[in-house]
């Protein structure tokens, strides 16, 4: 049975995990880089990279916590979720567009929805394993449905 609660809590814990973390990673960031500092422009390509590994790697994650959460609606989930998502990175992106070069925008948006969604597949992969070693053979999420 697919549960619309199941998918609304995967949503919000996948984006909660990304929001937290991210705010998190780039006030580690701030702190560690006396260079660094809200609001500036950011030129330097190690920094630039730096946010784009961690939005990339906390897509990853949230699309796994939205997929564990869904259970049997993970794909609609982790799709919706997805597209949230980069809706809520454009509108981020465009804040911040003359503070950063155009290409980082672009590649920090174009990993959004990938990342997301293999996050989400990597998750149902791992349970399927897991569900097979118990002797339970349940596929719980094919990669051609993403």
């Amino acid at each position: 049975m697919k549960s619309p609660v199941r998918v609304v809590a995967g949503i919000t814990a996948g984006f909660s995990v990304w929001a937290v973390l991210w705010f998190a990673g780039t006030a580690a960031a701030q702190a560690t880089f006396s260079d660094l500092s809200e609001g500036q422009p950011i030129t330097h390509s190690g920094y630039l990279w730096l946010y784009i590994v961690l939005s990339a790697t906390l897509s990853l994650l949230a699309g796994s916590v939205t997929a564990l959460i869904a259970r049997s609606s993970r794909v609609i989930a982790v799709w919706l979720f997805a597209l949230i998502q980069q809706a809520f990175g454009v509108v981020a992106e465009m804040s911040y567009w003359n503070l950063m070069p155009v290409w980082y925008h672009l590649v920090f948006l174009s990993l959004i929805i990938p990342m997301t969604i293999l996050g989400g597949w990597m998750a149902a992969t791992i349970k399927h394993k897991s569900n097979r070693q118990n002797g339970n053979s349940k596929v719980a999420f094919h990669l051609d449905t993403v």
